[in-house]
């Protein structure tokens, strides 16, 4: 396009609309040529902007066009080149940020043949036909960034410590397109839907015409070259061209049907956003199931165009024409927008702290390949999904403790490094921790405090680990824009022990020592909400490190820039014993709630006006409203807790008037538990609330929306995965909110009890169960919970299709089969801890069945279960006595060791059962097996018997089984 002949002259402030684009070389040709009048060069109107823009004219609207510098991509640059905008154009109304990346082709792998289908397809097979049902993603194809009701447009996300290990862990969601934009993107479809497709390759044709070089680089591919390959096909290194890739007669490829024409089809969803590629098919597939994904990339771009498949085949040779068909459908966005309605728009105005949020979390503080390596290696939890469990504050709340001057004196002078605030049961010191850290007020001003937080839950075993707590609090410490300074305190550790760094307290609290002592550290803030929920065995190790820490402060033995703790708990005289000695030296460190219950009340009081006076839409008078306002007020012992339970089931009547009120208030619970009986006691089916909580309360880790469907209907009559009816996710909440009301909370598509208190609740202090007659209190026993649980994961296992298959060595098949097969990866990593537990003779025969090692059945649970927890070589195993040692089933080895069997046999790496069961220090089936008379000192695997085995894993109640025996040679050696 040539620059504009016209005597008029652009100012900055004649351009409304930004655009960006995420590929300089390819995307900014096309985006010259789609404009309908190129406008001169500006001079720059700000020193600190370096960026390069091209302007001019699209149907009503001046637009000024950037990229992202010298092909780097990702969401800081996006929103620096953005920021930097602005800086001179200060009239900009909104943006279009558009690029091109990787969908998710939401189809089955159907019979081989060539990417698009062959022309010679009569027959249609289930297969296809299934495929026809789901959405078609072909290269070339369009995406648009959209919300729905159920999923958000945008959805960020990281890989995690293990990206092989399919964890998503989302960090966060962006705000939606301004309301102009989605009204035309709707225009558009409609549109679209009239004419009967959109016309955006005519659109290409007319672009290219006048240039004959633009027609050669921007021409459509052919259907030849859109190949979807298998999910476990991973790519040949060094094989440019993929026919080694394809195998014979295109076996490897997915068969999809030809389209009728070669019109790329706009698809509107979610978008996955990470800071780096993805090019794993599995776990491609994986996410995009599980959030709705269609497309991932890396800028939190709105339109996007389909140029690869986000796997190992990933190639430029789609992308100048994706490119150009984005750039049409851009073009055919602004030409629906009217002028006069953007110029009425106020210009972007908070779009500076906007870009430097995303800056700050984003950024990639220029990293090598190790340091980024060694990042990732301290992500372990989702801690974000963790914090963003409990609910926002209301305002004016939680004063007791933001204007006490133990808390101002600790974040803003810096008295001493520590701050433990206590505070009762439902009293919201969780939702005060999520506000210290989404609200940033452990900040004074814009000082530069960096907010690292863990949240203990009684979740998992994951959320109970001090050693989670440390990697989590480092992850988002080395993430931050002081990482890069700060990370060289990890490398030394992290290339001595690589992926096991973060399962080491020491190690890990050496680094946070390090970086304490060092004079470029700034301020810190480590938040550890809810201590109290930390497991007791390892609680006392870390309360050790903080005291020891707060009293360096003392020695001057830190650096001047401090890095501090908050953390929270109850009130409970085990950690205030653990304390004390510090509390006599630094009264200053505890902050206790507890003295705060008067303010607490008049807190929760304000939050009750300001909870009612959102029901506005269904109170039927002022009166009604008073009413409530009152009987509410006036209950004795509320909490911030009762309040939750109690509004949030108000909530759900459609109108309140008077007598409701008064109804309402005759049955008001008094307290919390109270409140849970009642809402218990309105399940439609008590049976299955039992069930279901039996599933969540005994889990090992939350489960997601589909495991908790196949273990709530699973049955020992079910013989296949095809059997179970799984409901989709939304029709399954509702299932969940009848069976149990508010006692259960859905968050990120796993489900959770609403509060701590409802498995104290459900179980009692010290597993106590008995239960009140007519009440739920004390009404789950644990090893009924763990019965069940080892019934659905057993049963699970004894499908008839998993007979039939056999994983590779390598990992991707088995991550294929846990991502197809929902509640597979549980149940192989979690019925042997269930049985254990459980301890229910009538388990034997299902846990002999599931350890018989002749069985195709065992060898495909234990091919998953191994790689996902062991680094060497699979053992292959003749006697059932192994898997069994290995395990630690005690009550299973009972049973074998009755029968004559030999217990000092030999595997391929010449262990016995002894010695894996001594590696993996299963006390109760070591002493078994030293009665049946097996050989002490058997030698095989790494080391040179079963007492050293024990020494080096640090299992002392083993060496002392060894050692009574008074048979161990010391001296024994290989």
């Amino acid at each position: 396009m040539n620059i504009a002949e016209t005597s008029r002259s652009f100012e900055h402030a004649d351009y409304t609309v930004k655009w960006i684009y995420a590929l300089p070389k390819t995307e900014l040709m096309v985006a010259g040529a789609i404009l309908n009048e190129e406008h001169p060069v500006l001079p720059a109107a700000d020193p600190g902007d370096t960026n390069v823009y091209l302007l001019g004219e699209i149907g009503s609207h001046n637009v000024v066009i950037a990229y992202l510098p010298a092909e780097n991509t990702g969401k800081v640059l996006t929103a620096i080149v953005a920021k930097d905008m602005l800086r001179s154009f200060k009239s900009i109304r909104f943006g279009l940020m558009v690029g091109v990346g990787g969908g998710a082709p939401s189809c089955i792998e159907a019979n081989s043949g060539t990417g698009e289908g062959s022309e010679d397809e009569d027959d249609e097979d289930e297969d296809e036909e299934e495929v026809e049902k789901k959405e078609d993603i072909r290269l070339r194809d369009v995406v648009i960034s959209l919300h729905s009701k159920s999923s958000q447009a945008v959805v960020q996300y990281d890989f995690g410590k293990s990206l092989q290990g399919g964890e998503f862990f989302q960090t966060g969601t962006l705000n939606k397109p301004p309301n102009i934009l989605l009204n035309a993107i709707g225009m558009l479809q409609g549109q679209y839907v009239r004419k009967g497709g959109n016309n955006l390759s005519e659109h290409l044709t007319r672009m290219v015409s006048t240039n004959l070089g633009l027609a050669r680089k921007f021409e459509y591919q052919g259907s030849g070259k859109d190949r979807l390959f298998k999910r476990n096909v991973g790519h040949v290194n060094g094989k440019k061209i993929c026919k080694t890739c394809c195998g014979p007669a295109d076996i490897n490829l997915v068969k999809r049907r030809q389209r009728g024409d070669t019109s790329p089809v706009l698809h509107y969803g979610t978008i996955g956003s990470a800071d780096q590629v993805m090019k794993d098919s599995v776990l491609r597939d994986l996410w995009a199931e599980e959030k709705n994904i269609i497309y991932f990339e890396m800028e939190a771009a709105v339109i996007q165009g389909i140029c690869d498949y986000t796997d190992s085949y990933k190639n430029k040779i789609w992308q100048p024409y994706t490119a150009a068909i984005i750039a049409a459908y851009a073009k055919e966005l602004l030409r629906v927008i009217p002028g006069q309605a953007v110029m009425n728009m106020s210009p972007i105005e908070q779009f500076e702290l906007v870009t430097d949020n995303i800056v700050q979390q984003f950024k990639q503080w220029r990293r090598t390949g190790e340091e980024e390596q060694c990042l990732q290696s301290f992500r372990t939890t989702n801690y974000e999904s963790q914090k963003n469990l409990n609910p926002n504050r209301e305002k004016e709340t939680f004063l007791w403790c933001l204007e006490d001057p133990k808390f101002l004196d600790w974040r803003d002078k810096s008295t001493s490094r520590l701050l433990w605030v206590t505070a009762d049961p439902g009293c919201g010191k969780s939702v005060l921790s999520k506000a210290l850290v989404d609200e940033h007020l452990l900040e004074r001003e814009a000082n530069g405090t960096t907010i690292c937080y863990f949240f203990f839950k009684d979740t998992s075993d994951e959320q109970r680990s001090p050693v989670s707590a440390l990697s989590a609090l480092l992850h988002q410490l080395f993430a931050s824009e002081k990482g890069a300074k700060l990370i060289k305190h990890a490398m030394p550790a992290f290339r001595q022990n690589k992926t096991h760094l973060s399962e080491n307290l020491e190690v890990l609290w050496n680094i946070v020592q390090n970086i304490a002592m060092d004079p470029e550290c700034g301020k810190i803030v480590f938040l550890i909400d809810a201590l109290d929920e930390c497991k007791y065995t390892s609680q006392e190790n870390l309360i050790t490190k903080l005291k020891k820490f707060e009293q360096l402060r003392t020695l001057n033995e830190l650096s001047r820039n401090n890095l501090q703790f908050f953390i929270t708990s109850r009130p409970y005289w085990d950690i205030e014993s653990r304390f004390q000695e510090l509390i006599d030296d630094v009264p200053g460190i505890r902050l206790e709630g507890e003295n705060y219950s008067k303010e607490i009340r008049l807190e929760i009081d304000h939050v009750i006006k300001a909870r009612v006076n959102k029901l506005d839409r269904v109170i039927a008078s002022a009166r009604a409203r008073d009413l409530l306002l009152e009987g509410l007020s006036k209950i004795e012992n509320r909490t911030y807790l009762w309040l939750h339970l109690i509004l949030d089931s108000i909530e759900f009547n459609p109108r309140i008037d008077v007598q409701v009120v008064k109804d309402l208030l005759r049955a008001l619970p008094k307290t919390v538990e109270e409140a849970y009986d009642a809402i218990l006691k309105r399940s439609n089916e008590p049976s299955k609330a039992m069930r279901l909580l039996h599933i969540v309360v005994g889990a090992t880790r939350p489960l997601s929306l589909k495991e908790i469907g196949i273990a709530l209907y699973i049955t020992d009559e079910i013989r296949s995965y095809q059997d179970l009816e799984i409901q989709e996710d939304e029709q399954f909440k509702i299932v969940i909110r009848h069976l149990c009301g508010l006692f259960v909370s859905i968050v990120d598509g796993k489900v959770f009890l609403i509060h701590q208190t409802t498995k104290e609740y459900l179980i009692g202090s010290s597993n106590i169960t008995t239960s009140i007659s007519g009440s739920w209190k004390n009404s789950l026993e644990p090893k009924v919970s763990n019965r069940v649980l080892t019934e659905c994961c057993l049963w699970y296992l004894s499908f008839e299709e998993f007979e039939k298959l056999s994983p590779s060595e390598d990992g991707s098949q088995i991550y294929q089969y846990c991502a197809e097969n929902h509640f597979l990866d549980y149940s192989t990593k979690n019925w042997s801890t269930h049985f254990r537990e459980a301890e229910s003779i009538d388990l034997y025969n299902l846990g002999l069945i599931a350890c018989e090692v002749s069985s195709n059945r065992f060898s495909f649970w234990f091919s998953i279960y191994w790689k996902q927890n062991e680094s060497e070589c699979r053992p292959e195993w003749k006697q059932d006595l192994f898997p069994i040692a290995y395990l630690g089933i005690d009550s299973l080895m009972s049973i074998l060791l009755e029968n004559s069997i030999n217990v000092d046999s030999k595997d391929l790496t010449n262990r016995t059962p002894l010695l894996w069961s001594v590696e993996r220090g299963h006390e109760v089936v070591v002493k078994l097996l030293l009665e049946a008379k097996a050989d002490v000192n058997a030698q095989g695997g790494y080391y040179s018997n079963a007492l050293q085995a024990a020494s080096y894993a640090g299992h002392e109640a083993v060496m002392k089984l060894l050692l009574d025996t008074g048979e161990v040679e010391i001296d024994s050696k290989k």
